[in-house]
């Protein structure tokens, strides 16, 4: 006879992919988790402890097996990893954005051997598009009836498991920026950013003196194409736009400076959600893809965002966002647009975060769901 499920036996499987994005929605996930439960036995096995350490410094990238913030961390395929888990068979897994499952867990998982029925759970990468709803908790089959899956589907809208709202990301929310003032965070994929920062200057040389722009560049895989840009641009003007270089920080206060900012141009899926949340302008770059699909996840969180804002105000940030991200069109010209509207722009923001914050908490809905398949 098998064991019952164990609700308070958790472990996550993260393949990091996209840099930061997947093991950033991991180890802030796992925060929440255990904001909310002091219960939990947490398992986090990621294959790639190097990222991993960026956003959390105290994981060791050379460790095997750590313990960390009370959860135990482990390398992918590593034999310690193994070992312990043959010990100790899990009881519900969070397979995140459709990582897979290590091959030794693989055939753990459907030996006879293991006393306890095991419940995978998908939880896949957020999106807006119309299949977020239809797929969320929809049941998947298995070889053995032993081993159960399911969808949990993250999303911005009722109909779905939500975003994560994990407590330091909250307190800063709170705190938000000083008001009247013009700080931009850029986060970005690479591409040829002249288009941007030409459109920045634009917007810098309508404010005040004591009002000048001042953008952040964060480290990652655009940082270069944007600095080398700003550095082309600035050496045909004496008075530029002030560009921040940063080092990379941890999560923590990476959440700190996007509430605190007052403009936000980010990428990929951790930093889009915080986006979304903090109620201020911002502007997504997508992860590019064959065939510009992008462009369809792009229009799908657009049209989302649609019922909030006045049709000639809308129409200024659809065309930003789509020429952003590789639509045929002036870059230049939608980018500045958008800059001068923006503080019309804001209530709007606002409104969609307020929409959000309603749907509830990711990490408690996902709680009661495994509270519910283990009832």
């Amino acid at each position: 006879m098998c064991e019952k499920l164990n609700p308070n036996d958790i472990t996550i499987l993260c393949k990091v992919v996209d840099n930061f994005g997947d093991i950033g929605v991991v180890y802030r996930l796992a925060r929440a988790l255990t904001e909310l439960s002091g219960k939990l036995n947490l398992r986090i096995v990621v294959d790639n402890l190097d990222s991993f350490s960026l956003l959390e410094p105290g994981v060791n990238p050379s460790k095997e097996v750590q313990l960390v913030n009370g959860w135990q961390i482990l390398q992918w395929d590593s034999s310690s990893c193994i070992e312990l888990f043959r010990k100790n068979p899990p009881h519900i897994i969070l397979e995140c954005f459709q990582c897979g499952r290590p091959e030794w867990l693989e055939q753990l998982l459907f030996s006879e051997t293991v006393p306890n029925i095991v419940q995978i759970i998908m939880l896949d990468y957020l999106t807006a598009e119309p299949y977020a709803e239809t797929f969320h908790k929809l049941l998947s089959l298995t070889r053995s009836a032993r081993v159960k899956k399911i969808n949990f589907m993250p999303g911005f809208t009722s109909k779905t498991g939500g975003l994560i709202l994990d407590k330091p990301f909250l307190d800063s929310l709170k705190k938000g920026g000083e008001g009247n003032s013009h700080r931009i965070v850029f986060f970005s994929y690479p591409k040829d950013w002249t288009p941007a920062v030409k459109a920045f200057q634009k917007f810098n040389g309508s404010l005040k003196p004591e009002s000048k722009l001042q953008v952040k560049l964060a480290k990652g895989a655009g940082f270069e194409s944007f600095f080398k840009a700003y550095s082309e641009c600035k050496k045909n003007s004496e008075d530029f736009f002030d560009l921040i270089p940063m080092d990379f920080i941890p999560q923590t206060e990476w959440d700190a400076l996007l509430c605190s900012a007052d403009l936000l141009f980010i990428r990929g899926e951790d930093s889009l959600s915080r986006a979304a949340l903090c109620g201020i302008p911002y502007v997504w770059h997508a992860y590019p893809q064959s065939e510009d699909y992008q462009l369809v996840k792009v229009q799908a969180l657009l049209d989302a965002m649609k019922p909030f804002f006045l049709p000639e105000l809308f129409s200024i940030v659809e065309n930003c966002w789509l020429i952003y991200n590789g639509k045929t069109g002036n870059l230049e010209e939608s980018l500045t647009n958008f800059l001068f509207a923006f503080e019309k722009l804001r209530p709007s923001f606002s409104a969609f975060s307020a929409s959000l914050l309603k749907n509830g908490n990711l990490a408690q809905n996902l709680l009661d769901f495994i509270d519910e398949l283990c009832g």
